[in-house]
């Protein structure tokens, strides 16, 4: 990826700094999904599955002061996630690991971390005649992203995945099948009269218990400025 495929942004008024790729930019969806993340204390071991050019694993690292391990297989990403580390001086609170989340087996020991933060590829390949790495499953399915963070936690450890709101029947079904019994549901609205696009679920390994829906959360007023709660959000979350 060439220097000129990637530009510099701040975030949250200056306290945050980013090469992000014109092509696989951070979203107000993003914002959101950190907003609503679970089971993080400052002992925490938490991992970043798909970390990126490392827009969550900073946000995480520089909000609650804990360490975050942030795994990516793509060496593009890879290269700009360890550049903005430097330029956020967070390189001592998050570690870079290069690795297939599919052979998640080959670079750590079961149980290995107490919250897991993800955010896969929304799309199955299927979906596009030309699909990219960063927003369709080329190098990992919904499923596997899911597997590999049930070997990742700890019997109690937190999951806690944003998932198109399509995908959600899906998402229970694999959550079920290895012991991550989701928890938390928060639906996104583009605005109040359009259906939900996307979802946040916190799971609990090995934790049953009733499932607690939040209330839904609208992006943009129907003359498409942000909503009060997401403009306070913006400007107070970091």
């Amino acid at each position: 990826m060439r220097d000129s495929d990637n530009k510099f942004f701040s975030f949250f008024r200056g306290k945050l700094f980013l090469y992000q790729p014109k092509k696989h930019k951070v979203s107000v969806d993003l914002v959101i999904f950190l907003s609503k993340v679970r089971g993080i204390k400052r002992s925490s071991k938490v991992v970043d599955l798909g970390a990126g050019f490392g827009f969550t694993s900073i946000v995480l690292a520089k909000k609650f002061g804990v360490k975050v391990t942030a795994v990516e297989i793509d060496q593009d990403m890879l290269s700009l996630l360890r550049k903005n580390l430097e330029l956020n001086d967070l390189s001592h609170l998050v570690e870079v690991v290069s690795a297939d989340i599919r052979e998640i087996e080959k670079y750590f020991k079961k149980g290995s971390f107490d919250v897991v933060v993800t955010n896969p590829p929304f799309y199955p390949k299927e979906y596009s005649p030309s699909p990219d790495p960063y927003h369709f499953e080329l190098r990992g399915s919904l499923l596997d992203f899911i597997r590999a963070s049930a070997y990742l936690l700890r019997d109690g450890g937190y999951l806690n995945l944003f998932v198109p709101s399509f995908r959600l029947a899906e998402a229970f079904y694999y959550l079920q099948e290895y012991n991550l019994p989701p928890r938390f549901l928060s639906l996104i609205y583009p605005t109040l009269r359009k259906r939900s696009k996307l979802s946040i679920i916190v799971s609990v390994k090995n934790l049953k218990g009733p499932l607690e829906i939040d209330k839904p959360l609208i992006i943009n007023e129907e003359g498409g400025n942000y909503t009060e709660e997401v403009r306070h959000l913006l400007e107070n979350f970091l």
